[in-house]
Parts: structure tokens; sequence; C-alpha cells
């Protein structure tokens, strides 16, 4: 009778064990982060996970504005009964500029139209200066295509990296006025990635310290965009 009892204790004790396997409470700080539980949004700060019988894991999402967005596995046989996790602040989109804040030109071209008189020769000197003061190194400095290329520089924030490129070219308008093509490359990578070409994704938003390349356009050639 004793070793009945000490069966079904044991039995009992499995069971509480693999139930209290099968909730897990999931702490996000900040406490304002949505919390998406395999691709559905489930919550805000908080959210009790329970895995099904055949669930070795489940993919959380935690994003919330101004925060690097974060994607864990959650493992069933973890032995914590609460997980918590932190976001990190995105300090390269507190350092950048995007199209709701009046910054839409990331990635894109945009035409630059030179006030009329100027000559292809002034034109061109005050662009490559512009090119040479705001990104150093010009790897294509075609005069006779009309065509600069900077290379491409890197700015490093605690978890990111971004590089940013500044590329013209002569616009063919068949009209009297001098008019050019204008595009600023963004591109971010995660640091655990590296600074390869494959870690690096297109970023919708411009560097802070870039904008005075559009505003340099304005002043030195009298243009309109």
């Amino acid at each position: 009778m004793k070793k009945v009892i000490l069966i079904l204790m044991g039995i009992l004790f499995l069971g509480m064990c693999v139930n209290a396997q099968s909730k897990k409470v999931v702490y996000v700080i900040p406490e304002t982060a949505k919390i998406f539980y395999n691709g559905a949004e489930v919550g805000n700060g908080s959210y009790t996970v329970k895995f099904g019988r055949h669930d070795d894991f489940v993919m959380l999402k935690f994003e919330a504005p101004g925060y690097i967005t974060k994607s864990v596995k959650l493992f069933k046989n973890n032995p914590k009964k609460t997980v918590s996790y932190e976001l990190f602040v995105d300090e390269a989109e507190r350092n950048s500029i995007g199209a709701g804040e009046g910054m839409d030109l990331a990635n894109k071209y945009f035409t630059v139209t030179c006030k009329k008189g100027m000559s292809e020769e002034v034109v061109w000197k005050r662009l490559m200066n512009i090119a040479v003061s705001n990104f150093e190194n010009v790897e294509v400095r075609d005069k006779a295509a009309g065509w600069i290329r900077s290379a491409w520089i890197k700015s490093s924030f605690l978890y990111q990296t971004v590089r940013t490129r500044l590329e013209i070219q002569l616009q063919f308008t068949g009209e009297e006025e001098l008019a050019y093509k204008v595009k600023l490359s963004s591109e971010i990578a995660d640091k655990d990635c590296g600074t390869s070409d494959q870690c690096f994704v297109k970023y919708d938003r411009v560097l802070k310290k870039y904008e005075q390349v559009i505003s340099e356009l304005q002043t030195s050639l009298g243009s309109n965009f």
C-alpha cells in the first residue's frame, strides 16, 4: 500500500513539475513594450506564455518606440518560472531623422536644380567641396560624366553601426539650366553581426549630422528641389 502511495505521489509531483514548466511569465523593460507571441501581438510589458504539449520553444518579439527590437526563443525546459528581458535604447534612431520628422530622403534620388547662369565649372567645384568636406574620401570624381560618389562613412553606436554615402549625378534635362540627381544612401547593421557588407540593410533614416548636406546644396547652388 505504501509503495502505491509513493508511486502516486511521484506521478503527482511529476505532473506538477510538467505543468509548471508549461507556463512562464515574461516581463519586458520598458513596460510599454509590445509583446509578440509566435507572430501575434499579445500584450505590453508582461505576458504568461503557455506552452503546447508538443512545443519545445516559442518565438517572442518585443518592440517599443526608441528601443531596438528584440527577438528571442523561449524554451519550455527553461528552469525559471519568470523570465525578464530589457530592450536597449536605439541610439541610431535618436541620432537620425526620418520621414515622420521631415526628412524622407534616405536611399532616394532627389533633383537639385542649380541657379540660372551658374557655369558647370563653378557648380562642379562647389559639389566637390560639399562631398569632400562631409565625406572626406571620394571614390568617384568623374567631371566629364558629372558623377561624384563618396566612400561609405561608418558611424558607430553601442549596439549598431550606420553607414552613409553621398552620390551625385548630372541629370540631362534638355534645358539650359543645370540639374543633378543626389542620393544619401543609409544602411544599418547590428554590432553582433559585424561590419561586412552582408550585415548591412537599408535604413530609412539619415543621421542628423548629414542634414547639413541638404542645406549646403541649397545655399551653395541656389537650388530648388
